[in-house]
């Protein structure tokens, strides 16, 4: 299984149970599982596609917001206000 003898896979299950204890091992699988099912959603959505009249009306949407800020470094626009941008990293408070 997976290129690993039975041998090796008992060792590694006897390891990870002295590492996280019994009372953790639920825990640290409902946990792994959450973050696959969330990968395997966020795959299978794809990424977002505006259409042609959600992407005309995103500019003026931006423009009707007085408060709305794009970012000085990729020029993306900022949903809120923080002390990076989200998009590139770049230090908006210096």
């Amino acid at each position: 299984m997976f290129g690993y003898n039975l041998g090796t896979i008992i060792i590694i299950l006897i390891i990870v149970l002295l590492l996280f204890g019994p009372r953790r091992l639920p825990e640290l699988g409902e946990s792994i599982g959450k973050a696959i099912r969330s990968f395997k959603k966020a795959h299978d959505e794809g990424p977002e596609v505006l259409s042609k009249e959600e992407a005309k009306a995103a500019p003026g949407a931006a423009a009707a917001n007085p408060q709305a800020k794009t970012c000085p470094q990729c020029h993306k626009d900022l949903t809120q206000e923080s002390a990076f941008c989200p998009h590139c990293g770049h230090n908006l408070k210096a």
